[in-house]
C-alpha cells in the first residue's frame, strides 16, 4: 500500500493553489508564501509518510517487528526464542495459508516449530501403521548441530502431546539419520573445481529428510558453472534415503 507523493509535488501543488486563490501572488524564492507553502508541504509529506508506514503495520509480511509479533499474539503463533523476523514471519504467514485442521500432517509440524530451537519439522503421517505419527526434527543454529539432543525431541513430544488430538495414538519424535554422501567428479578443471566443490557440499547440506539425490542434479551445478563434461563416479546411482534419514555431504572430491 503507497501513498507516493514527493516534497516537491506537494509543495508545487500548494504554490498552484496559491496562485489560483489569490491571483499575481509572489510565489518566488524567499517570499512570504513560499515560505509557508514550503511549512504546509514539509507537514503534509510527514503525514503521507505516516500512512505509509500504517499501511505497512496492517499486513504481516510488511510490518514490522513489533507489528508483526501483535499478529502473531492475535494469532495464538507465539515467538521462540532467537527467531529472526523472517523465520518469525513464514510460521505465520504458513498458520495463516494453513489453518489449524484437526491434527494433519502440517499441525504437527507446526507444533514441533512452536518449540525453542526447532529449526524445521517434517511430519510422516502412519509411519508406524494406523493412528501413528513420526515427526522428524532439525534443530537451529543456537543448539550448536542440526541434529536435535534429546532434551530437545523431548520438549517437542511433550508439546505435542499436550494439543494433539487423541485419535493419534502412537506419535514418535525423532532425530534424523544422517547420510554422509561422498562425490567423486572430475573433468572440471583447476579453475572450477573448488568453486563447483563449494556449490555441491552447499546443495547436499540443504536436502530435507527423505529427499532423493538424483545425479543429473548433480552434473547439472557443474554445466551451471561452466564445465562441458564433467564425469561423475560417485555417487554411481540415485541415493534415495528412508523417510527419517537425510544427505548431507561426506568427501567431496572435485578435479
Amino acid at each position: 500500500m503507497a501513498y507516493e507523493k514527493g516534497f516537491d509535488e506537494i509543495l508545487n501543488d500548494i504554490l498552484t493553489d496559491f496562485q489560483n486563490t489569490f491571483p499575481g501572488v509572489d510565489v518566488s524564492q524567499g517570499s512570504l508564501a513560499r515560505m509557508k507553502a514550503t511549512g504546509y508541504a514539509s507537514a503534509l509529506w510527514g503525514l503521507y509518510k505516516y500512512m505509509e508506514w500504517i499501511g505497512r503495520q496492517a499486513f504481516p509480511d510488511t510490518a514490522d517487528t513489533a507489528a508483526l509479533e501483535h499478529h502473531g499474539w492475535v494469532r495464538g503463533v507465539p515467538r521462540t526464542a532467537g527467531e529472526t523476523d523472517a523465520a518469525y514471519l513464514a510460521r505465520l504467514l504458513n498458520y495463516l495459508r494453513r489453518p489449524p485442521a484437526g491434527g494433519n500432517a502440517n499441525d504437527y509440524e507446526v507444533w514441533a516449530k512452536e518449540i525453542d530451537g526447532v529449526a524445521q519439522a517434517y511430519a510422516i503421517p502412519l509411519a508406524q501403521g494406523g493412528e501413528s505419527v513420526d515427526v522428524i526434527v532439525i534443530a537451529d543454529t543456537t543448539t550448536g548441530s542440526e541434529i536435535p539432543g534429546q532434551n530437545l525431541l523431548d520438549d517437542v513430544a511433550a508439546h505435542i502431546a499436550e494439543v494433539r488430538p487423541v485419535g493419534a495414538r502412537f506419535v514418535r519424535v525423532l532425530a534424523p539419520e544422517i547420510i554422509e554422501q561422498d562425490v567423486i567428479m572430475t573433468g572440471v578443471g583447476v579453475g572450477l573445481a573448488d568453486i563447483v566443490a563449494g556449490e555441491i557440499s552447499a546443495y547436499l547440506s540443504s536436502f530435507i529428510p527423505g529427499a532423493v539425490l538424483y545425479l543429473p542434479q548433480l552434473d547439472a551445478i557443474a554445466v551451471g558453472k561452466g564445465v562441458p563434461n564433467p564425469v561423475l563416479t560417485l555417487p554411481a546411482a540415485a541415493v534415495t534415503p528412508s523417510s527419517n534419514e537425510m544427505i548431507r555431504p561426506g568427501v567431496i572430491d572435485v578435479s
